[in-house]
């Protein structure tokens, strides 16, 4: 019995870790100046060691999304990340990039586009409708 609670202590430390370094990687995306809100984990990645991804809701002071995309790509490209692709479309900015095994993309929406005042801070949990946040996936 005590070998088997051995092995499952093992393995929450392992998973443990996995997540201090999938939110680790997630933070050297976001910028100094912004707030996580939300981080999720999740098993993203098909026979990785779980979690192999995580989720995250974020905000930041500035409102213009092109302005954030220029802050994450500057924040990740100071923290090691290669921007592999940075785009905008309609609904807001994206950012790509990769580093060492992993690989991320950022949404920075653009609360405009779905007719929402976003100086209420609402939290996006409460409000599944509207979009006043910015969303990072990072994955191993």
């Amino acid at each position: 019995m005590a070998f088997f609670g051995l092995g499952i202590s093992a393995c929450l430390r392992t998973e443990s870790g996995r997540k201090a370094e999938l939110r680790e990687r997630a933070e050297e995306l976001v910028p100094a100046d912004a707030q996580i809100l939300v981080i999720s984990y999740g098993d993203c990645v098909e026979l990785a060691a779980s979690p192999s991804c995580a989720r995250v809701v974020f905000e930041m002071a500035e409102r213009d999304p092109a302005v954030r995309a220029a802050l994450v790509r500057a924040e990740a490209e100071g923290q090691g990340w290669t921007v592999t692709h940075s785009d905008d479309a309609q609904g807001g900015w994206s950012v790509y990039a990769k580093r060492d095994g992993f690989a991320a993309v950022v949404f920075l929406w653009r609360s405009e586009a779905y007719d929402v005042d976003c100086r209420d801070r609402p939290d996006p949990r409460s409000e599944p409708e509207k979009v006043c946040f910015n969303t990072l996936n990072v994955e191993r």
